[in-house]
C-alpha cells in the first residue's frame, strides 16, 4: 500500500520547502505585513486565497448569534490559514492577526491547478489539514467534557506540544492570546481564566512571566488530563529557517 512520504526527513523537507517557494514564485506571490488584530477575510466572503503564515499569528474566528465571539484555530508559521474552506462559496470564519505578523496570500486560481499542486505540495497540504482535524478535535473534547482548570492544561500543554523540538527544549510556552481570547477558545470567562492560571502557579505547577509560562510539572499536568502528545511532523518550513516560528526563541526570563 502506498503512504505520504515523511516531510520530516532533511532531504524530503528541503524538497517540499523548494516545491512551495517556486510555486509561489511562478504565481508572483509576495509576503504582506500585517499589524495585530486586522481581519484578513471575513465570514461569508468569497474565498480568494489561503494564507501561509510565514511569522506570526493568525486566528479563525466566528461570531455567534448573540454577538459572543468564538476563537476556532490558532495558526502560527508553516500553518495554511483557510484551507478549511477549500472549495466552498462561502468561507465559514473570520481571520485575523494576533499581533504583528506576516502572510503569504496563495490565490485560490493557483491552488486548483495542477501546476501549483505538485506531488509534494499536496503532500504538504494534506499534512497540515489533518494536524488541524487533530487539534479541532482536541478542543471539541476540551469545551465540551473539561472542568475549567482541565481546559487551561490542555492549553498550555497543547500550545507546548506545537513548539518545533518542544520534546528535547526546556518547557516554555508563549500564550499570545491575551485572557479575554483563551475565554472565547476555550469557552470560559476571564475570571475563570485569571483564576485557574493562578491556582496552577500557587501549586506549582507553573511559573507565569508575562505571556509565557514555564511549565515546572508536565509529567503531572499531563496526567492531569491524560494528555498524549500530538506527534506532528517537524515544520519543513521552519526547520529550513523560511519561516520563523514564534516558540522558536522563547527563553526563560
Amino acid at each position: 500500500m502506498s503512504r505520504l512520504p515523511d516531510i520530516s526527513k532533511r532531504g524530503t523537507a528541503t524538497s517540499v520547502v523548494a516545491e512551495i517557494r517556486s510555486a509561489l514564485s511562478k504565481w508572483n506571490v509576495e509576503s504582506v505585513s500585517l499589524e495585530s488584530q486586522i481581519d484578513i477575510q471575513h465570514e461569508g466572503d468569497r474565498p480568494k486565497a489561503m494564507y501561509l503564515v510565514k511569522s506570526g499569528w493568525i486566528y479563525s474566528y466566528a461570531l455567534l448569534a448573540d454577538g459572543q465571539r468564538q476563537i476556532l484555530f490558532l495558526h502560527q508559521a508553516g500553518d495554511i490559514a483557510g484551507l478549511a474552506d477549500f472549495g466552498v462559496e462561502r468561507v465559514s470564519c473570520s481571520l485575523r492577526s494576533l499581533g504583528d505578523c506576516v502572510v503569504l496570500p496563495v490565490p485560490i486560481t493557483a491552488i486548483a491547478t495542477a501546476d501549483f499542486l505538485t506531488p509534494e505540495i499536496t503532500t504538504y497540504f494534506l499534512r497540515k489539514s489533518a494536524e488541524m482535524q487533530s487539534i479541532l478535535m482536541r478542543t471539541l473534547i476540551a469545551v465540551g467534557r473539561m472542568e475549567a482548570r482541565h481546559r487551561i492544561v490542555w492549553l498550555i500543554l497543547m500550545l507546548h506540544d506545537r513548539i518545533p523540538g518542544s520534546g528535547t527544549r526546556r518547557p516554555i510556552v508563549e500564550i499570545p492570546f491575551n485572557q479575554s481570547e483563551i475565554g472565547d477558545l476555550i469557552g470560559l470567562t476571564n475570571v475563570s481564566v485569571s483564576k485557574m492560571l493562578c491556582q496552577l502557579s500557587d501549586e506549582g505547577y507553573i511559573e507565569r512571566k508575562g505571556s509565557k509560562i514555564l511549565i515546572r510539572r508536565r509529567a503531572d499536568l499531563r496526567s492531569m488530563i491524560s494528555y498524549e502528545p500530538m506527534g506532528f511532523s517537524a515544520n519543513p518550513f521552519v526547520a529550513s529557517g523560511d519561516l520563523r516560528n514564534p516558540g522558536t526563541n522563547i527563553t526563560s526570563t
